[in-house]
């Protein structure tokens, strides 16, 4: 009796035979735990993929951000000459009149608060008299030994509590503005701004160069107007528009170049951030199309 040798060949797998058509081997699929370990490497890697996009477009649009509040607040947070002195409005601005000057200060040294506005009355300007302001301190400087002679009188006013950065407060003098004065002199007054941390001495006066520098720290002025009128005009429609003109002269300067320069390259700044946060929003939009 013969032994038959068992036939292995029918047990194997269908993916090991031979492709009667290409003679290749056709490829085996994983199954059970191989499978899910696939699935599972496919989708952590189109997560990643798809964190990754996200950041590269996230990333631009945040510079632009950033730029733009940085462009906003050079352009807004720098202070100019017009709006960072001390101000100076008179009752009268006839030769030999007494006037009222009110004195305002709305800022501090940067952000520090005002302790004592020093003000400095010219020789010319006599018959000081200071008025009093609830909160704040009056002295005044020694008057002369000879009462004949004219001597500038400084009278200063200090905070019983200082003047935060940011509010506006007013002193007022009485004076008599000076006797031999002429229609189109003008009277400055010296002042000298302490605060906390650091001050400020407006005291320069503009040029008659017209290509002089404009003056960084200029003092409180007004110009005197004709005695007759008190405005320095004949017509009367002039004359009114002169009165409140004079009325309200103060050391207001032209802008400062450097803080115009400044305030221009903010807004260019937030401007150019302003288009590439546009841009970038629209390529975001688009991506996700």
């Amino acid at each position: 009796m013969r032994s038959r040798t068992p036939d292995h060949s029918a047990s194997r797998s269908d993916s090991a035979r031979p492709d009667s058509a290409t003679g290749r081997r056709r490829a085996t699929r994983p199954t059970g735990p191989a499978r899910a370990s696939s699935a599972r490497s496919l989708r952590a890697s189109s997560a990643r993929t798809t964190r990754a996009s996200s950041a590269s477009r996230a990333r631009p649009l945040a510079l632009a951000a950033v730029a733009g509040a940085a462009g906003l607040a050079l352009a807004v947070g720098i202070p100019t000459s017009a709006s960072a002195h001390v101000e100076l409005e008179a009752s009268s601005t006839a030769p030999a009149t007494i006037s009222v000057l009110t004195f305002a200060v709305g800022h501090g040294c940067g952000d520090s608060p005002t302790t004592s506005l020093a003000i400095e009355l010219p020789a010319g300007v006599q018959s000081v008299t200071p008025t009093v302001k609830p909160g704040w301190t009056i002295t005044e400087s020694a008057p002369p030994a000879d009462p004949s002679v004219l001597e500038a009188t400084t009278v200063t006013y200090t905070a019983d509590t200082p003047l935060p950065d940011g509010f506006r407060d007013t002193v007022e003098i009485s004076a008599l503005l000076p006797v031999d004065g002429q229609a189109g002199d003008l009277v400055a007054f010296p002042t000298v701004q302490t605060c906390e941390s650091g001050s400020y001495s407006w005291s320069e006066l503009p040029s008659s160069d017209p290509d002089a520098p404009e003056p960084n720290e200029p003092a409180p002025a007004l110009v005197l107007t004709d005695a007759a009128s008190g405005t320095g005009a004949t017509d009367p429609a002039d004359a009114s528009d002169a009165t409140a003109t004079a009325a309200t002269t103060s050391a207001a300067s032209p802008i400062d170049d450097t803080a115009r320069l400044l305030g221009v390259a903010g807004l260019a700044v937030g401007v150019v951030a302003v288009v590439l946060l546009t841009i970038g929003l629209r390529r975001q939009q688009e991506a996700r199309r």
